[in-house]
């Protein structure tokens, strides 16, 4: 094969250009820290860094989920301790207030601490998180859900809760409809509550009662109908769901328990004739409007009897209540604690997705560098080899 001097440049600038292509690659994997500069550099660990940093990408977010959930479930448990000590404030105050020898001035004075408790109490429930959007209004975070009016406190959130994906497939709610917490509360002692006639002339209390017999339970209203005579003093029971009496003259003493269709409640003191009770099956009233008549109770010019057997009621209600905003601070804490786990495993996950893409595209600066070395002293030895090469014309020799 002939070799020409045009061929001898070309062959020459070629494998000099290859070289410096090399040597600029290396340059670039140590100037960028990767040794996957393209796809074309290792197809197959470039298709698996794909899958990796997608997977690392998606378990990034539910990180980012699980703090945003923990945060709001936090300030979402701290508003209902908070809830739970307003309660137990308003219980006390009314448990003050059942002392007969307050006056009337007092009792005033302790119901107006009981509206300030229910001012505090409205703050509460319309409670925010750290991005603004209120902890109970269901999936209407950005409305006030809790709004008072002359009718009493509206809520005009929805029965929503929002979730947040915490773990793959795992779906967590980190808010609480303000309508379970504080509208749907059950009265009395959550399955029937008491209550005495506005019209009772006597000294009678009612208290709230227990379930004695759940089978003989029937969900219908009975009415206590008394009657002071010579005699002594006798009640008779009447239906008033289905409208027809149970029993008549049965005796009556104070202090003794009274069992009706699985219901059992004690009447204290002494009821004057024609003085009723009631026991019906307990309904869905909200913590505001049970503070709100607890209130108005204490500014009644009612009986003492009858002001403490309505307090009395209004005291159960409030069990109730604390139970409720317990039990949603209790499933807050415990989501918290399930995030706490789902954070340990996702840390994990995520270093060891890091782990892996770091082992697929970073370059070993100690191959990088000693090829490099490699290549600038290939290059060096390239380019003084074609200058000599270069010099063997014949033109060199004419003359």
């Amino acid at each position: 094969m002939r070799i020409s001097t045009s061929m001898m440049y070309d062959m020459g600038v070629g494998a000099l250009t290859a070289q410096q292509g090399e040597l600029l690659r290396t340059q670039q994997q140590m100037a960028s820290q990767r040794r996957l500069l393209s796809a074309a550099d290792d197809p197959a660990a470039a298709a698996t860094a794909l899958r990796v940093s997608q997977s690392l990408a998606r378990n990034q977010q539910i990180e980012a989920n699980q703090a945003a959930a923990a945060n709001r479930l936090a300030i979402g448990e701290s508003a209902l301790s908070s809830v739970g000590d307003v309660l137990q404030s308003v219980q006390e105050r009314l448990l003050q207030a059942q002392n007969g020898t307050l006056s009337s001035t007092e009792r005033s004075m302790i119901a107006a601490d009981v509206d300030n408790m229910l001012g505090q109490l409205l703050a509460l429930a319309n409670s925010k998180d750290g991005t603004g959007a209120y902890l109970f209004a269901g999936f209407a975070e950005t409305t006030t859900p809790f709004v008072a009016g002359a009718g009493g406190v509206a809520y005009q959130g929805d029965d929503g809760a929002r979730t947040l994906e915490v773990a793959s497939g795992r779906n967590l709610a980190v808010s609480a409809s303000g309508s379970d917490v504080f509208m749907r509360v059950k009265t009395g002692n959550g399955v029937f509550s008491t209550a005495a006639n506005p019209a009772n002339t006597g000294a009678g209390r009612i208290d709230s009662g227990s379930v004695a017999n759940p089978s003989a339970l029937t969900g219908r209203a009975y009415e206590l109908t008394f009657n002071v005579g010579g005699g002594g003093t006798t009640y008779d029971v009447f239906d008033v769901t289905a409208g027809a009496s149970v029993s008549s003259g049965n005796p009556f003493t104070a202090g003794q328990s009274i069992s009706v269709a699985g219901m059992q409640f004690g009447i204290t003191g002494g009821p004057a004739n024609g003085d009723r009770f009631t026991a019906a099956p307990s309904t869905n009233q909200s913590v505001f409007k049970t503070i709100a008549d607890a209130s108005a109770a204490l500014r009644s010019g009612a009986n003492d009897a009858l002001r403490q057997t309505q307090v009395n009621a209004m005291l159960a209600s409030l069990d109730q209540s604390m139970n409720r905003a317990l039990t949603v601070r209790a499933e807050f804490g415990s989501r918290l604690n399930e995030i706490s786990a789902h954070q340990n495993v996702s840390g994990a996950v995520v270093l060891e997705h890091q782990r892996r893409l770091s082992e697929l595209q970073d370059v070993d600066y100690t191959e990088a560098a000693t090829r490099l070395m490699r290549q600038e002293t290939a290059t060096q030895a390239a380019q003084q080899s074609f200058a000599r090469v270069a010099q063997l014309s014949l033109f060199n020799y004419l003359g």
